[in-house]
Protein backbone atom coordinates (compact mmCIF):
# COMPACT_ATOMS: atom_id res chain seq x y z
CA UNK A 1 0.00 0.00 0.00
CA UNK A 2 2.84 2.42 0.76
CA UNK A 3 4.05 3.01 -2.79
CA UNK A 4 0.65 3.14 -4.53
CA UNK A 5 -0.79 6.60 -5.21
CA UNK A 6 -4.37 6.93 -3.96
CA UNK A 7 -7.04 9.61 -4.55
CA UNK A 8 -6.76 12.51 -2.11
CA UNK A 9 -10.36 12.04 -0.98
CA UNK A 10 -9.27 8.83 0.76
CA UNK A 11 -6.31 10.38 2.66
CA UNK A 12 -6.30 9.51 6.36
CA UNK A 13 -5.90 12.21 8.99
CA UNK A 14 -2.91 12.52 11.34
CA UNK A 15 -0.70 10.14 9.30
CA UNK A 16 2.57 11.14 7.57
CA UNK A 17 1.86 11.16 3.84
CA UNK A 18 3.66 11.92 0.63
CA UNK A 19 1.46 14.21 -1.42
CA UNK A 20 1.23 14.81 -5.13
CA UNK A 21 0.09 18.08 -6.67
CA UNK A 22 -0.82 18.97 -10.25
CA UNK A 23 0.93 22.07 -11.55
CA UNK A 24 1.40 23.37 -15.09
CA UNK A 25 0.22 20.14 -16.70
CA UNK A 26 2.39 17.80 -14.60
CA UNK A 27 2.13 15.87 -11.35
CA UNK A 28 4.80 16.53 -8.73
CA UNK A 29 5.48 14.71 -5.46
CA UNK A 30 6.30 16.94 -2.52
CA UNK A 31 9.71 16.43 -0.91
CA UNK A 32 8.44 16.67 2.67
CA UNK A 33 5.89 14.67 4.67
CA UNK A 34 2.46 16.16 5.32
CA UNK A 35 -0.45 15.35 7.58
CA UNK A 36 -4.11 16.23 7.18
CA UNK A 37 -5.58 17.81 10.30
CA UNK A 38 -8.78 19.67 11.16
CA UNK A 39 -7.57 22.83 9.42
CA UNK A 40 -6.11 21.33 6.25
CA UNK A 41 -2.57 20.17 5.43
CA UNK A 42 0.50 20.51 7.65
CA UNK A 43 4.21 20.19 6.79
CA UNK A 44 5.34 17.69 9.43
CA UNK A 45 9.00 18.76 9.49
CA UNK A 46 8.36 22.51 9.70
CA UNK A 47 5.26 22.04 11.89
CA UNK A 48 3.28 24.62 9.91
CA UNK A 49 0.19 24.74 7.75
CA UNK A 50 0.67 24.64 4.00
CA UNK A 51 -1.79 25.89 1.40
CA UNK A 52 -2.01 23.31 -1.33
CA UNK A 53 -4.52 21.26 -3.21
CA UNK A 54 -3.04 17.78 -3.49
CA UNK A 55 -4.48 15.29 -5.94
CA UNK A 56 -3.02 12.02 -4.62
CA UNK A 57 -1.31 10.57 -1.57
CA UNK A 58 0.74 7.60 -0.41
CA UNK A 59 2.37 6.70 2.87
CA UNK A 60 5.58 8.59 3.62
CA UNK A 61 8.61 6.29 3.64
CA UNK A 62 10.36 7.11 6.94
CA UNK A 63 13.34 4.95 5.96
CA UNK A 64 14.18 7.14 2.99
CA UNK A 65 17.86 8.08 3.29
CA UNK A 66 17.80 11.16 1.06
CA UNK A 67 14.46 12.55 2.17
CA UNK A 68 13.31 12.74 -1.46
CA UNK A 69 10.26 11.04 -2.94
CA UNK A 70 10.74 7.97 -5.09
Amino acid sequence: MGNVWRPIATAPAHVELELSIYDKGEYHALAFPCQRDDLGWRDVRANRSVLLEPTHWRLWDRGRADGKPH
